[in-house]
């Protein structure tokens, strides 16, 4: 009887919980919608229009894939800074096995996805292997992957060229509906592993509480570096998408690449922030989609595209950064 009772209780108590977390949702939604509508009054309508918004989903679409590596390689501890500087490379990979090497849409994405794991594993390795931290390690990382970059940049310029460039050619996996039906399985992928699968369950104990997650049984290194492989997919598939959508991504120096992870980085902070709303990987295409809405509304506004939206983009980071971190209670590194 006892035992009866207090399974009705815990039923009672897990549908409370569930229909709280509707209303929660309906109610976030709801906020968002009212949003919109006083963005698109302030831009004289001119926001909240279906052409605009398809740009802004598709504008959204390489960000969201970002995130998604983000929630995989970030949430073990490794804050690898280097991915900007990896995804460039990634891309002019892609682009070359598919341009030069004539192998289309498959050299594009299996170059940049093999590109991505490859380099990606690599870092995490020797961040697990030297304990150095590893935000430290990914600036010294990015160094050297925007060194690459600049050398075979410097080497095209050399034959009179510059680097690859896929021109009108595979242009349709960076543009919809391909792209959309490409976040769309990612995103689905993406909550399977890290909801259903036993790599999540160890990634987010490891993320919690790597010491935990070890007495529990839980392999760390192993599970680091599997879902740093996981991680690396996705930012390869956004380095395919970005190369497809943009024709050319030129490689940078100065440590210039880690702009590329900047909206993505405030996506993801903004999607840890409202996890328990959706769940973080649908809200890694939701939180995007929230901040590229921001900077198309700035735009409309007139705000200079240089100096002032990078105003307001490391205020984003800052801002979503303390929304992430809210109920954390401690030093956060």
């Amino acid at each position: 009887m006892g035992n009866t009772g207090s399974g009705r209780i815990n039923s009672e108590l897990q549908a409370t919980a569930a229909s709280a977390q509707r209303k929660t949702t309906l109610l976030a939604v709801a906020a968002i919608v009212v949003i919109y509508i006083i963005l698109s009054a302030i831009t004289e309508w001119r926001f909240l229009t279906a052409s605009n918004m398809l740009a802004i989903l598709t504008s959204s679409i390489v960000p969201a894939l970002v995130v998604l590596g983000f929630i995989f390689i970030f949430t073990s501890g490794i804050m690898d800074l280097s991915t900007g500087a990896m995804m460039i490379l990634a891309s002019n990979v892609g682009g070359i096995l598919a341009v030069q090497l004539g192998l289309g849409y498959f050299g594009l994405i299996i170059g940049a996805v093999a590109t991505a794991i490859g380099l990606e594993l690599l870092n995490v390795k020797l961040i697990l292997v030297t304990k150095i931290p590893a935000w430290i390690f990914g600036l010294g990382m990015t160094m050297v992957y925007e060194a690459i970059g600049a050398l075979y940049n410097a080497s095209m310029i050399a034959e009179g060229t510059q680097s690859v460039s896929i021109g009108d050619l595979y242009r349709e996996l960076g543009a919809p509906p391909v792209n959309v039906i490409v976040i769309m399985i990612c995103v689905v992928v993406a909550f399977l592993i890290y909801n259903r699968t036993n790599l999540g369950f160890g990634l987010r104990a490891v993320g919690s509480n790597s010491s935990v997650a070890k007495m529990m049984g839980i392999n760390v290194s192993k599970t680091v570096l599997a879902a740093s492989v996981v991680g690396a997919m996705f930012l390869g598939l956004a380095s395919a998408v970005n190369m497809s959508f943009a024709g050319r991504v030129a490689p940078t120096t100065g440590l210039a690449s880690i702009s590329v992870i900047f909206t993505p980085l405030a996506a993801f902070l903004l999607a840890k922030a409202f996890d328990r709303i959706f769940n973080i990987t649908v809200g890694a295409i939701i939180c995007a989609f929230l901040l590229t809405s921001i900077f198309n509304v700035l735009t409309l506004l007139g705000v200079p595209s240089g100096t002032l939206q990078q105003v307001f983009m490391g205020a984003a980071v800052i801002i979503c950064g303390i929304l992430s971190q809210r109920k954390y209670k401690g030093v956060v590194q």
